[in-house]
């Protein structure tokens, strides 16, 4: 695998949705796919090829971790990166949002969280998923037509 596969994975103009699976990486840099999330993150979506939402859901996850270290610090830094990043559009949970996740639950089970997230997907046109969750692909099948699964780590090795 190689950048050609993640560049193919992900179209150039294709908007995305980060899971918070692929942006911890980002942040922690330790990952194996750490190197893949930051080629996204910081190529893809800073530099404007895609543009990029990520879900409340999402930012959920993203954010409970420094919170947890218990220091102000990083949670503010983490904080500012998810407001301040180029391209990247933290999509509120709203009443079109909420009817799409209650329709997604409703037809193929998903829990709340997933449901809320696809359909933060969904309502925003997203071509693809991207995520180091490997579930998200099975979760997503039922809806390949409407939006694909990029999983990081099916691009390893990655220079």
């Amino acid at each position: 695998m190689s950048l050609a596969s993640l560049s193919r994975a992900i179209p150039p103009v294709d908007r995305v949705l980060i899971d918070a699976s692929a942006f911890i990486p980002y942040l922690d840099r330790s990952e194996r796919v750490s190197p893949l999330a930051v080629h996204v993150m910081d190529e893809f979506v800073r530099g404007g090829r895609n543009a990029a939402i990520i879900s409340m859901v999402s930012i959920m996850e993203v954010l409970i971790r420094p919170l947890r270290q218990g220091a102000p610090a990083p949670y503010r830094h983490v904080l500012d990166l998810l407001v301040h990043f180029p391209n990247l559009q933290a999509m509120n949970i709203d009443l079109v949002v909420a009817q799409e996740a209650v329709s997604l639950r409703a037809s193929y089970n998903f829990s709340a969280p997933d449901a809320l997230t696809i359909a933060t997907g969904v309502v925003a046109q997203v071509g693809h998923l991207v995520t180091n969750d490997q579930d998200w692909r099975r979760k997503l099948r039922p809806l390949a037509r409407r939006i694909g699964v990029c999983h990081l780590a099916d691009h390893l090795p990655f220079p």
